[in-house]
């Protein structure tokens, strides 16, 4: 029998039989074509919105797990270290070199093969079954790789029908991009059709990555994953509460949907928090103040760190408490980059009466320092080259959530 904890997974990837999963529609649709197509996917959005589930519950459809090389984080790695994941998983025993270039070319070998190009591997392949025998006749296979471009590398990748993921694309060195470049131009020349590669990371990435080299750039394909629409929020929670046959309201629907801001992690917290309410009655009936008590938990243990950036932000003595305003349409705003129109139109209609754009410049600028957090930033241009004027974001996409989750609260003690 399915329970709460097996259809709602927080924190994991929901990739197992029984967890709940929303499709990601037309994001995901693009990125099927994508893959269909031999192209890169190269799947960006800001952090929480779902990137690293969408691929993976896809690649599982599509191709299942016994090929797939899921490289969790490519931080302080290199892509030596991506080869040899790859070439690992299907049954390769690696002995890899790495050799060092003093200023006056002289090459100080560390054990085995050697190469002279610092940062290039330089390794004996050779199949698991070079070490065993039958009958006393030992098979050997074994090949030299000198490169991380090796055409040899990505044959035999291509042969195994590798799915390689590629996450955290963000946090790479710059040695590392500059290598996946050369290792993406040779995968192109080499035509590939069953080895498949795929790039998850944040939105400042894909024109980091093709900036290296303008000519990857009919490699790739950009797929912008946004935060989870109404729809898509709504389905996650009916076809879950279905699965473990609870009864839900479609109040107690919407405010569910409302207060996880498009989070898939948050929104699978509080379903789990309200389902396992439910679950344990004999009507299985979910009720509203389940979802309040779920928001009311997620809040609490959240307290040390959240409500403390929060309530630093939001401190001063002003009756209109601008700082307080603006977090709270930023939060209630479902858009990732926001501007002074959107910002001064949500404020306006708390207070009941005009709001200028001066009149809220100073306080928004202050929650970009540190003395107020900071909590928000100026949105970056891709190139790195300045920022985008009039669009703000939260540095922590958690507090938007939070702080929808605090205004909620208060209009419940409020209404107590």
């Amino acid at each position: 029998m399915l329970t709460p904890n097996n259809v709602f997974r927080p924190g994991k990837l929901p990739i197992d039989p029984g967890n709940v999963y929303s499709s990601r529609g037309s994001s995901e649709a693009e990125f099927k074509k994508c893959l269909d197509r031999g192209f890169i996917p190269l799947v960006y959005g800001e952090y929480g919105v779902g990137k690293t589930s969408m691929a993976r519950h896809i690649v599982r459809s599509l191709y299942g797990d016994s090929k797939l090389v899921n490289v969790e984080s490519v931080a302080d790695k290199e892509l030596v270290d991506i080869i040899e994941q790859c070439l690992e998983k299907i049954g390769y025993a690696i002995e890899r070199t790495k050799t060092d270039q003093t200023s006056n070319t002289k090459t100080s070998e560390k054990g085995g093969e050697a190469s002279a190009m610092v940062g290039f591997l330089s390794a004996k392949l050779s199949s698991k079954r070079s070490n065993s025998s039958t009958s006393g006749e030992t098979y050997i296979s074994e090949f030299l790789v000198k490169s991380p471009t090796s055409s040899k590398v990505i044959e035999i990748c291509e042969k195994n029908e590798i799915v390689l993921i590629l996450d955290e694309l963000h946090r790479a060195k710059d040695a590392f991009l500059e290598d996946l470049v050369k290792f993406i131009k040779a995968y192109g020349n080499s035509n590939c059709d069953k080895f498949k590669i795929i790039l998850l990371g944040t939105s400042s990435d894909p024109s980091k990555l093709v900036n290296k080299d303008p000519g990857i750039d009919r490699l790739i394909e950009d797929l912008h994953l946004k935060s989870m629409d109404n729809p898509e929020r709504i389905a996650l929670i009916t076809s879950g509460m279905s699965d473990l046959e609870i009864n839900i309201s479609d109040v107690a629907v919407q405010k569910l949907a409302s207060v996880s801001v498009g989070s898939p992690n948050i929104l699978q917290y509080l379903c789990l928090e309200s389902a396992e309410k439910a679950f344990v009655r004999s009507t299985r009936a979910l009720e509203v103040s389940d979802v309040d008590d779920a928001v009311e938990d997620y809040v609490n243990k959240r307290e040390s760190r959240l409500y403390r950036l929060y309530m630093q932000a939001i401190e001063n003595k002003g009756v209109k408490r601008y700082r307080k305003q603006i977090l709270r349409a930023m939060s209630e705003i479902e858009d990732e980059y926001v501007t002074m129109e959107q910002i001064r139109e949500k404020v306006k209609s708390y207070l009941g009466g005009d709001v200028s754009a001066q009149d809220l410049s100073g306080a928004l600028r202050k929650l970009k320092e540190k003395p107020y957090g900071p909590v928000l930033r100026d949105v970056d241009k891709n190139d790195g080259s300045g920022i985008i004027q009039n669009y703000t974001t939260f540095i922590d996409p958690a507090l938007k959530a939070f702080i929808r989750m605090q205004v909620l609260r208060e209009a419940i003690e409020f209404a107590n």
